[in-house]
């Protein structure tokens, strides 16, 4: 009887130890910025996760992405890029830790650094019957407005992590493609890695170390100012006697150059 129970708590205990193994994986994802003038480029990014915490890393310079349609991806699209847009900036990263609810993340706005302290907002996703394949997974289609914009996602329950590209989350299973409602930003998985090794993951997701940090007051004081300061570098680069042209009908929206739109 004795050995009866050791061995019913033994398959109960590795019953729990396996319904409990924690989920890792590496995935690679183009950030698309489709502007005015008809001109896209692609960052590369990836972002490396566990069950609880993420870090999504730009790693590579912008390039301009000559035709959509002329190289399939692994993620299920296609993209094809040239034309690079350089950037001597340090990367920017988006931290997150489900169990603390901490949000810490690092931009370059007009040259100027910023590491900031923010939170996991709750999104209010809003599920929809739409389902298609992208790449080997079943997708699920969700929208909500976070932060001044509504993104449009497709999600794998069969990835169940609440994670995604850049800031964007809280769904029942990877996010692995966005489109914005103007169409000005995309967020796009072109590969999947779910048996990466354990001690690159675990060296990746460490809590970044903090110096100078900015509030999430400041940071917001920045966004609105962006395209002005951005307006006043540009002019202030030019050569004497040249004039920027502010007219036209392929100039960039002032109100649809940052993510994050901020009353």
């Amino acid at each position: 009887m004795k050995n009866l129970i050791l061995v019913i708590a033994f398959f109960i205990f590795n019953h729990t130890v396996n319904a409990q193994k924690e989920i890792i994986g590496i995935v690679e994802y183009q950030n698309i910025v489709n502007n005015e003038n008809g001109v896209s480029f692609a960052t590369p990014y990836k972002l490396h996760f566990n069950s609880t915490i993420s870090l999504y890393t730009r790693e590579g310079k912008g390039e301009q992405i000559k035709n959509k349609q002329s190289e399939t991806r692994e993620g299920g699209g296609t993209i094809s890029e040239h034309k690079v847009m350089k950037s001597s900036s340090p990367s920017a990263y988006y931290y997150t830790n489900n169990r603390t609810n901490e949000l810490i993340f690092r931009e370059t706005i007009v040259g100027k650094l910023y590491v900031v302290e923010d939170s996991i907002e709750t999104i209010q996703w809003q599920l929809h019957p739409g389902n298609k394949k992208i790449g080997m997974y079943s997708c699920q289609k969700a929208i909500a407005k976070y932060r001044g914009r509504e993104y449009t996602v497709w999600f794998t329950s069969e990835i169940p992590v609440s994670h995604g590209p850049w800031k964007l989350r809280g769904l029942p299973g990877l996010i692995l493609e966005v489109t914005e409602e103007t169409g000005k930003f995309e967020f796009r998985a072109i590969k999947i890695n779910l048996q990466p090794e354990s001690k690159i993951v675990q060296e990746k997701l460490k809590k970044p170390t903090l110096n100078k940090i900015t509030d999430m007051t400041t940071y917001k004081k920045v966004l609105k100012n962006k395209h002005k300061d951005t307006m006043a570098k540009a002019i202030a680069s030019l050569p004497r006697g040249a004039k920027l042209l502010t007219d036209c009908d392929v100039c960039p929206d002032p109100k649809n150059n940052s993510l994050e739109r901020f009353e």
